[in-house]
């Protein structure tokens, strides 16, 4: 069974607090670990703490706060910490300097549920990305950067399946001198041959493998395939 994730939240109002609380619960793989009503409270905790959350929601307008300096602070000394900010401030300099700090996210009060499920959906695609990956494509960053609204399956061209491009992917990344045929890709994956090529031709067109013709028998010459940055060092 996988471990939720450990979400604190920084909220003056208690009601408030456990609305959101409850919001995080229902999204499945993370729970509200803590809950504090002031700055002080959150960053002698931080202080403290052997473990620290993967995600904290904070308010702009705590008593003890003034702006954004409470997140300038976490950003500053816990930089692995995702910050998601929600407050009612919509001036326009705030939300500039707040997002200037590299906050994960900024929900303006009231919102919806579903607007936080898309601030942590955006946080599972980065991890995912960035865990599972080496190398990073263009259509990687780009689903990542421009597209948090969508789910990974929504962005990708129809017949490719998230989980087996990145098993593909992690198969040429965990063996970079592996050159692959479409045939010996369907033996590791357990597909079709013309699946094991669909995928193939796909991570050929994000420049994460190269074509390689192997010449010498008759009719067509075989494709084989080979990781980019391999097929870069041989050049």
């Amino acid at each position: 069974m996988t471990a939720c994730r450990s979400v604190w939240i920084i909220e003056d109002d208690f009601r408030v607090a456990n609305i959101h609380a409850d919001y995080v619960h229902a999204i499945g793989g993370f729970r509200v670990t803590e809950s504090f009503r002031t700055g002080q409270e959150a960053i002698k905790k931080l202080n403290l703490s052997s473990s620290l959350p993967a995600i904290i929601l904070t308010d702009l307008y705590i008593p003890d706060v003034e702006g954004c300096s409470l997140v300038r602070h976490i950003r500053h000394h816990y930089p692995s910490i995702k910050i998601i900010v929600i407050s009612a401030a919509t001036e326009r300099g705030l939300i500039k300097d707040v997002l200037d700090l590299g906050i994960l996210d900024y929900l303006i009060k009231p919102f919806e549920q579903h607007r936080l499920q898309q601030a942590f959906k955006k946080y599972l695609n980065e991890q995912h990305l960035f865990q599972n990956s080496m190398n990073i494509t263009q259509h990687d960053l780009d689903s990542l950067l421009y597209r948090e609204s969508t789910t990974p399956e929504e962005t990708l061209a129809k017949g490719i399946d998230l989980h087996t491009l990145q098993t593909v992917k992690s198969i040429f990344e965990k063996a970079q001198t592996q050159e692959l045929t479409a045939s010996q890709l369907s033996e590791l994956i357990g597909s079709s041959r013309s699946t094991a090529r669909r995928y193939l031709e796909y991570l050929v067109g994000e420049q994460f493998l190269h074509i390689k013709p192997i010449y010498g028998t008759i009719g067509r010459p075989e494709r084989k395939y080979i990781h980019h940055a391999i097929y870069e060092q041989n050049e």
